[in-house]
């Protein structure tokens, strides 16, 4: 019996240490695997070697970047260099741990507002807990349900997204 014990304490410890995150050593590995990796894919589609990618170069070798060809050169010179390029992963990078804190966010205030569970929101369930969407309940309610669905409320968070962005853009 204690050597049963023994022996499943120690499977369960060895567990343990084996489902440990990566060390900090092997993570530096990765990356420094993963930006010679990058580091060779910019040189194969470099093409003329001058350290930037113009268009047509960027076309060549990814299509996606070609299409977003203006938005990435940031200093309009007509190529994409490896610094812009660093800058434009940061930006997703950043842009989509604000949208997943933002849908979370949003989420979570739906189901604090469904008070009966079922999956929709009633003027009742929605009382003064955002003024705004009180304001704006018919509005919003496109089916006129007297509820709002969660696709209702996604509509109308992806609409005030879209005038934000318009008034932004001016």
């Amino acid at each position: 019996m204690r050597k049963t014990l023994l022996f499943t304490a120690l499977a369960l410890a060895s567990g343990l240490v084996l489902a440990q995150p990566a060390a900090p050593a092997d993570r530096e590995a990765m990356r420094a695997e993963w930006r010679a990796k990058a580091e060779a894919r910019f040189a194969e589609a470099d093409k003329n070697g001058d350290g930037k990618l113009d268009k047509a170069e960027a076309a060549g070798h990814a299509p996606r970047l070609a299409e977003n060809f203006d938005r990435i050169d940031a200093n309009a010179d007509g190529g994409i260099d490896k610094e812009e390029l660093a800058q434009m992963r940061a930006k997703m990078h950043h842009g989509r741990r604000g949208m997943h804190a933002r849908r979370t966010f949003h989420q979570g205030l739906f189901l604090g507002m469904d008070d009966d569970r079922n999956g929709a929101i009633s003027r009742a369930e929605l009382g003064d807990k955002v003024p705004k969407l009180a304001e704006n309940f018919a509005a919003i309610d496109k089916d006129g349900n007297g509820e709002l669905s969660h696709e209702e409320f996604r509509a109308h968070r992806q609409e005030m997204r879209a005038k934000r962005q318009a008034a932004r853009a001016k």
